[in-house]
């Protein structure tokens, strides 16, 4: 039903988007509807609204206003029967031709294990409760975010969704029968209005109540935990309501079919006539309803503000946000030196040794030129536009990790692939450098977008001023604070400046050469600095980029993601450089020795009018003038020195007082480089799990540098990811280069130990079908056991949801609720394990 509305959103025209988000009768408001990256969220709620109604409808009439306070209408009450009516048909269906009772014991494959290393773009748990918990107001659906690299975001966006959603088709039989009658019944609920105009009787208000109570204490949620449900059920509305008034597709199963969209003929006036009745704000209606309590939220959320998330220790070392995610300062500066190292490594190794003579601080760059395609590599004073053929004619005669690059005069593939790795590795590294070190991190839709080079529409991102590389992002939130400049600017360290140069001058061109040469280059855009690394989409996503900064900080007591750093960041700002940064104004000078103020006195003029009318340099945007250059040079400077003196003087001197113990783990290899001090995090969970194996059986595994060879089941346990490994050279190299980062002599040497080892494939495992002992270094779970399916067919069935659980007890068609069958045990909690944690080969097995 969502997918088939979704379709009709993205078919719809970009006026009319904005109209139906808008929620005045004549004033329209130039922000379409859209879909929205917390979908699934949203989605989630009113599949809780649509259970809740289910639940009361099981009660007789009297009942339900007994026991829940409300009435459900006789039309709404056939129309659910009429839904239980084909669910029961469908179920009847799938046990004669679909159900499969050996599934049970395959667990649940959409359920994921913490190390999925399988290329897929699901979203994880732990990112949705940063995005909600964390930074919820920054996604406020009134804020527009829109950082000049595009230019055209609205009209783009409609076009955008159309191409995605082109592929959806309607399903068939009784699953359409199904998913229309579940769409009518929604359409009940929000078009429902009550004679009096007291919309207390509302189901939909009614539910609102109910999200409004904390289930386990029975207490009140604050205001600013409500307002993101009523958002989630107001998108659902105006989605479902654009999905009744014009859908793509006709409604043929109902009694009254409802035409399609061709059928009317003005779409517009179709809608207007839609919003007047139901959508407006003053409606007698549930979304009008929504509307008001969400206004009234938001006011209570400004009058009492937004609740603390942030706890710092007695000793200013170290902080905590939310209730368990910890950061130490040590860590946090440490992680900055590192992903610079990384990346000068990375550099050096994809030059092959070379050492191209470039000096940063004679780059040339013109900032206002918009020439499609042009960049300061087309600079000609600069001498880096045919500077990458040099390495293109180094490759052809040299070998690249052990493996040469050309082969009886032709370019070797194997070779050729390595070398592609390498540049997306190296590119994921200049992504985490640069978020890190250039200064305060920007929100994930602007520094995930950055141009290298000018498009036709937008012109680029990344520049070099005064020695060293800046990047500006026109940002329209930062206006108000900014003096309405349009812009950010962030400025590189030299040394990051000088190998972040080399990646696009010389390393980013062959790496473009040789990806069109193994046709293996997906990316339409090759304007942008950071790629997606699947070359689906243009450019790098938030959720890869979080996704980036948590596998750089996976040894860090709490990994990272672009949500999390951005609060530790700023928190660490706040505390230790406000008293850094020097209290002046370029723009209203207080102090009557400011030249600024001398000079516009002078003239006769306000200082704000000397600096933003007269003499405004050419050579720079209108808006981006040297004085605020300068302003954004000394936040950069002060971020990055704060955060380099931290490391000297903190990490560097606990590392001196501590060379015995970094000298015991120095040869811990699950660390991610061997140039890296070994993390003592890491290495007590190392230590710990090595010994928990030892108390199971030590003569069944054997422990080496991180990782665990069971005898008895034959397989290899990666300790950090606890997850066995599959089988393979290939296998054994992804592994431990992609996931762990480990390169060079360790990588060898681990994968010829590995092939020492007799190995079974997880496809030959045999998955455990009683309670065993626990298998040493894989991730223990409490999950839910079916003793149903234990009875009827042998095999278990485990899942990690309690909800999943529930919903299986209906297959078996017991005649009892859900609840009912808990309380009879007909369902129990248990510890299981996993030999794979990868979307797809989860097997669950019990253990004691």
């Amino acid at each position: 039903m969502i997918d088939r509305a979704t379709f009709t959103l993205a078919k719809t025209s970009y006026r009319s988007r904005c109209w139906l988000n808008t929620y005045w009768k004549d004033n329209f408001w130039p922000h379409e509807f859209k879909v929205v990256k917390c979908l699934e969220r949203y989605v989630d709620v009113w599949k809780r609204f649509i259970c809740y109604v289910f639940r009361v409808q099981h009660f007789q009439t009297h009942q339900q206003q007994d026991i829940y306070n409300l009435r459900l209408g006789s039309d709404q009450t056939i129309m659910m029967r009429h839904v239980l009516y084909l669910v029961t048909l469908l179920q009847r269906e799938g046990t004669n031709y679909d159900w499969n009772p050996d599934e049970g014991c395959d667990g649940d494959d959409d359920e994921r294990g913490d190390s999925d290393y399988e290329d897929d773009d699901d979203d994880e748990d732990d990112r949705r409760t940063d995005e909600k918990h964390i930074n919820e107001y920054d996604r406020v659906e009134t804020e527009v975010h829109s950082n000049g690299n595009d230019a055209h975001y609205d009209m783009n966006d409609g076009r955008n969704e159309s191409s995605i959603n082109s592929t959806f088709c309607l399903s068939s039989g009784l699953w359409l029968h199904l998913s229309e009658a579940i769409f009518q019944l929604s359409m009940m609920f929000w078009t429902y209005q009550e004679p009096t105009g007291d919309m207390s009787a509302s189901t939909i208000i009614h539910f609102t109540a109910v999200l409004g109570i904390k289930g386990p204490s029975l207490t009140f949620h604050p205001a600013h935990s409500s307002s993101p449900k009523l958002s989630a059920l107001m998108w659902i509305g105006r989605l479902l309501f654009l999905e009744y008034a014009v859908p793509v597709f006709g409604y043929n199963t109902l009694e009254l079919a409802w035409p399609c969209r061709t059928a009317y003929s003005s779409q517009p006036d179709r809608i207007s006539s839609m919003r007047s009745k139901y959508l407006l704000r003053g409606c007698y209606t549930p979304f009008g309803e929504l509307i008001e309590l969400k206004a009234f939220a938001k006011s209570i959320v400004k009058r009492e503000g937004i609740p603390g998330n942030l706890t710092w220790a007695p000793d200013g070392r170290s902080f905590t946000i939310g209730d368990d995610k910890k950061v130490f300062l040590s860590e946090f500066c440490e992680t900055h030196y590192k992903a610079v190292i990384t990346v000068q490594e990375q550099v050096d190794e994809m030059l092959l040794g070379w050492q191209p003579d470039i000096d940063v601080s004679a780059i040339r760059d013109d900032l206002t030129c918009r020439k499609a395609g042009w960049s300061f590599i087309d600079k000609t004073e600069n001498n880096l536009a045919d500077i990458w053929e040099t390495l293109l004619h180094r490759l052809q005669k040299s070998s690249f990790r052990d493996t040469p690059f050309t082969k009886s005069g032709h370019w070797n593939p194997e070779t050729c692939h390595k070398y592609l790795s390498a540049g997306v590795e190296l590119n994921k590294s200049a992504f985490a450098a640069i978020h890190f070190r250039a200064s305060l991190p920007g929100r994930g839709t602007e520094v995930t977008s950055i141009r290298y080079l000018n498009s036709k529409l937008s012109i680029r991102n990344v520049f070099f001023y005064d020695g060293r590389m800046i990047i500006i992002i026109s940002y329209n939130k930062a206006r108000a604070s900014n003096n309405y400049a349009f812009y950010i600017v962030r400025y590189v360290p030299i040394d990051l400046s000088l190998s972040l140069l080399k990646y696009l001058a010389i390393i980013r061109p062959v790496w473009e050469f040789l990806a069109e040469t193994m046709r293996s280059a997906r990316h339409d855009s090759k304007e942008f600095f950071f790629l997606d690394p699947h070359g689906r989409k243009k450019h790098l996503s938030s959720d890869q980029a979080s996704d980036i900064l948590r596998s750089r900080t996976q040894d860090l007591i709490t990994p990272w993601t672009l949500s999390l750093y951005r609060q530790a960041a700023l928190a660490i700002a706040k505390r230790y450089l406000a008293k850094l940064v020097e209290k002046s104004n370029f723009y209203y000078p207080s102090s009557a020795g400011d030249p600024m103020r001398v000079f516009a006195a002078g003239a006769g003029h306000h200082p704000r009018m000397l600096l933003t009318t007269y003499a405004i340099d050419r050579a720079l945007p209108e808006r981006l003038q040297p004085e605020l250059l300068e302003m954004y040079r000394r936040l950069s400077n002060i971020w990055q020195d704060w955060s380099r003196q931290y490391y000297q003087e903190c990490c560097l001197r606990s590392q001196e007082d501590s060379t015995g113990i970094n000298a015991a783990m120095t040869h811990k290899v699950c660390s991610k480089r061997l140039a890296e001090p070994c993390s003592l995090g890491r290495a007590s969970k190392i230590a710990r799990t090595s010994n928990a194996a030892s108390c199971h059986d030590t003569g069944q595994t054997e422990y080496a540098d991180g990782f665990l060879y069971n005898a008895q089941y034959q397989i290899l346990v990666c300790i950090a990811c606890e997850s066995m490994i599959q089988p393979g050279q290939k296998s054994f190299y992804s592994h431990l280069n992609k996931l762990h980062r480990i390169t060079g002599l360790a990588c060898k040497a681990l994968m010829e130990r590995f092939s020492t080892y007799k190995l079974c494939s997880f496809q030959e495992l045999a998955i455990p079908r009683e309670k065993v002992r626990p298998v040493p270094g894989l991730a223990i779970h409490t999950a839910f056991k079916c003793n149903v399916c234990v009875k009827t067919s042998g095999k278990p069935y485990f899942t990690l949801s309690s909800d999943k659980v529930r919903d299986h007890m209906i297959i078996h068609q017991l005649g009892v609720s859900p609840m009912a069958a808990e309380e009879l045990g007909m369902f129990q909690t248990c510890c299981v394990q996993t030999f794979s944690s990868a979307k797809g080969k989860i097997r669950y097995f019990e253990i004691e």
